[in-house]
């Protein structure tokens, strides 16, 4: 395996991005494949979308994609004495919150250091000891006195907030950050990008980096919509059932390599969710059995992503397959992926897109 540029993914995490308020990133993705492919565009949402144009079936597409954007908070009131009450974006979860530092994004482009209170242990009940606050019950502490101190300091109603960054590499090839959901796919991407702009595939790749899976799993749509891929590869991270507290919902671990998404489900009012396309599927495994990558296999009720709602866009709708990066501890500050299976998963994708033709049969029935 090639070494890949770590300092890079640690750049990505560290890019404060919520929903909504994906600029930075958007800015930062977009002048950074600028010279590596043919054309670069950003969408009405957001969305940075680079063609790098095959070598030999210009006119064949194949998507690459993963979401960009972060989980996070929201400023919903500013308290008289000065202290933040929140609204979460996306499934940030309160359990992981308590006596956290985070970042508040202001208008301006300032980032203030703030901490999530938690009750002092001396005055705890014995009755709230076990118990978890609702985020409506947080409050974050900017160090200021008044509202007006707040205002001054730039931040106002409606400024998005993150974890503080913190990446770390360590133990036996364990890397722990923030956002690690989905920064490391979009990491695998300009990875895979950076190799392919130089030995050219013989189709058109697209690049999508996409905004508001987090918020709405629906951002992406306007992607596909204007690029209208032949097929669709979709990154992201899934559940790793690997530690102590985890039950074994899916035989998916870290240090086993990627996964390949056999079927995601929502379950919660949207009934979204992706069964990879058979044809799809098969042509990755193959691809994966001749390059000798390990490939495990992802079957997650509660977890989906950008593939949902494009399965359903145009008359025909899409081909589309996941491939799915073990991740611990998911939306908690400590978010962990291990190098192997990253780099493995940049052979996959750079092994698939230079295979891919449309010699490949993605028929169904």
């Amino acid at each position: 395996m090639k070494e890949l540029d770590w300092t890079l993914l640690q750049s990505l995490c560290a890019i404060h991005a919520v929903s909504g308020r994906e600029d930075l990133i958007t800015a930062y993705l977009r002048d950074m494949i600028r010279p590596l492919v043919d054309e670069v565009s950003v969408d009405n949402l957001g969305n940075v979308v680079g063609i790098l144009k095959g070598g030999k079936y210009p006119e064949h597409r194949l998507m690459l994609q993963a979401h960009m954007d972060e989980l996070g908070l929201i400023v919903r009131n500013i308290t008289d004495d000065g202290f933040l009450r929140v609204e979460r974006v996306g499934g940030m979860p309160e359990k992981s919150l308590l006596g956290q530092r985070m970042d508040i994004l202001t208008d301006e482009g300032k980032l203030i250091p703030g901490y999530v209170g938690a009750k002092s242990h001396h005055i705890t009940t014995p009755e709230e000891k076990y118990k978890v606050p609702s985020v409506h019950d947080m409050f974050i502490d900017v160090g200021s006195t008044s509202r007006e101190a707040v205002g001054q300091s730039g931040i106002q109603v409606g400024d998005p907030v993150t974890y503080h960054p913190n990446y770390h590499r360590f133990g036996d090839g364990l890397i722990c950050s923030k956002a690690l959901d989905n920064r490391v796919s979009v990491f695998i991407l300009l990875e895979v990008l950076k190799s392919l702009s130089i030995r050219r595939p013989p189709c058109t790749l697209v690049f999508s980096f996409t905004v508001l899976e987090e918020f709405s799993i629906r951002g992406s749509l306007p992607t596909v919509t204007a690029t209208k891929p032949h097929a669709i590869l979709s990154l992201d991270i899934t559940i790793a059932t690997d530690t102590p507290m985890d039950k074994p919902l899916h035989p998916v671990a870290i240090r086993k390599g990627p996964a390949i998404k056999m079927m995601d489900f929502h379950g919660r009012g949207t009934l979204g969710g992706l069964f990879s396309s058979p044809k799809l599927r098969k042509f990755i495994e193959k691809i994966a059995a001749r390059e000798l990558i390990p490939l495990q296999r992802e079957v997650i009720v509660g977890v989906i992503t950008d593939p949902a709602f494009q399965l359903y866009l145009d008359d025909k709708g899409y081909v589309i397959a996941g491939i799915s990066i073990p991740h611990r501890y998911s939306h908690a500050s400590i978010q962990m992926c291990h190098e192997t299976d990253i780099a493995q998963t940049v052979h996959l994708v750079e092994s698939i897109a230079q295979s891919f033709t449309p010699d490949v049969d993605l028929s169904r029935g």
